[in-house]
This record gives C-alpha cells, sequence and structure tokens, in this order.
C-alpha cells in the first residue's frame, strides 16, 4: 500500500534547511564597538599617514586620526607621512580615544603612544595639515604654523597641495573643458588655464580667489588675475 505524504508536510521539511541556515546567521553576535571613551590595542597595519589599523580582542578597528589630514599616497610627501606614522606605532599598543566615526565607519580618534599625542605629532614634524574643516583644536593650528614657519616636511615645498584640494581634482568636481576653469599642478607655484602645456603630467582645480592668495598667473596661458 503507498503512503501518500500530504504536500503541506513536503514544505515545511523543504524549508527547514533555510530556516536552520537563518536562525544560525541571525544568531552570530554583531561586531560591537570598543570601549568608550577610550580603548587600548595594537598596531597591526598602517594605510597611509592618518590611517591605521587597532587590534583589540582579535577584533580590528580601522582608525582614522581626528584632526588632521596628510597627503595622499601619490602626492609630495605622502610616503613620508605613512612611513613617520608606522616607525612611531606600528606594532605598539596604543590608546585611541574617540566618541564617533566617520562616513567610512572609521573610528575618528585621537592615537597616544604613553603620553604622546602622535595626532600632533604628524603636525609638528609637517607630515600632515591641520584639518580646519572638521577641527577647531587650537594646538593642532599652532603645531602647523610653526611646521610652516620651519619649513618641516611638505612645508618644505613652495606650494604644498591640501589633500582636500587633491581629492577634489581626482574626482573632477571642477568642469575640465570649461573655458573659465583654472588649475594648478602638485608642484608648482602658477595657475593656468585649461590646455595650458605645464598641466600634461598633473592638473588639480581652484577657484581664482585660491589661486590669487596662493600662486602666481602663468606667463604662457594668461588666465585671469
Amino acid at each position: 500500500m503507498k503512503r501518500h505524504v500530504r504536500p503541506a508536510l513536503v514544505a515545511i521539511f523543504a524549508a527547514l534547511p533555510v530556516l536552520f541556515v537563518l536562525s544560525a546567521i541571525s544568531a552570530q553576535p554583531q561586531q560591537a564597538d570598543p570601549p568608550k571613551p577610550s580603548f587600548t590595542g595594537k598596531v597591526v597595519s598602517v594605510a597611509d599617514g592618518d590611517t591605521i589599523t587597532v587590534l583589540l580582542d582579535k577584533t580590528q578597528h580601522r582608525i582614522r586620526l581626528e584632526g588632521i589630514d596628510c597627503p595622499e599616497s601619490h602626492q609630495d610627501f605622502g610616503t613620508a607621512a605613512k612611513k613617520a606614522i608606522a616607525d612611531k606605532v606600528f606594532g605598539k599598543e596604543v590608546t585611541i580615544k574617540w566618541t564617533s566615526r566617520d562616513k567610512y565607519k572609521r573610528i575618528l580618534g585621537e592615537v597616544y603612544l604613553g603620553n604622546r599625542r602622535i595626532n600632533l605629532e604628524i603636525v609638528q614634524e609637517g607630515f600632515a595639515w591641520h584639518y580646519t574643516q572638521y577641527s577647531k583644536d587650537q594646538t593642532l593650528a599652532n603645531a602647523e604654523k610653526e611646521a610652516k614657519e620651519a619649513k618641516r616636511g611638505l612645508w618644505s615645498m613652495p606650494n604644498p597641495i591640501p589633500p582636500w584640494e587633491y581629492r577634489k581634482g581626482k574626482k573632477g568636481d571642477a568642469p575640465p573643458d570649461a573655458a573659465d576653469a583654472l588649475f594648478v599642478t602638485s608642484s608648482g607655484s602658477k595657475y593656468h588655464r585649461v590646455g595650458c602645456r605645464s598641466l600634461s603630467k598633473s592638473k588639480i582645480p581652484i577657484s581664482l580667489d585660491d589661486a590669487r592668495k596662493r600662486y602666481q598667473p602663468c606667463s604662457v596661458c594668461s588666465p585671469p588675475k
């Protein structure tokens, strides 16, 4: 005699593997934030001058040094900035003081090696700008001023390009073919019109107001003064 299995039972048994997988996923603990306002861990990676990874209890946390902005990897002193912070903290136990994350979910933090404030040291040595768009820290502002006056690090160049301006250029925020668009190069001291031969190697958009403050007009392409 044949046994007939009800369709409803077949559907239930067929769904059991899926339900088991979903239950297992929901049961997995989510990665928790490290303790606030501070925690201590080992630096296991250095991405660039202002981004490191700290290991705490088998969990890696990406840290963006708060209040400073280092040159990008392809900018002048980008590699030097990365080496500077790596020499200070890589493989060492550091304390991170933090309260929030940035839009990339990185922890925005102050990095301390003992009593040494690493964020401040990087600016003092001329490997970073005080990131005034997000920080009003007067100590960092004074450190940048002193490094600039002493021509330390990136300030040894006549007109270093701030990384936020460099990133705008990479994203093409300015219209590259506009007749009135102005540009500077990564290491030059003049500003140019689009199409100028001096822009063959690098081209970073800049406003006329900013260009007037920090650069001289090119004598070849004669941009507005």
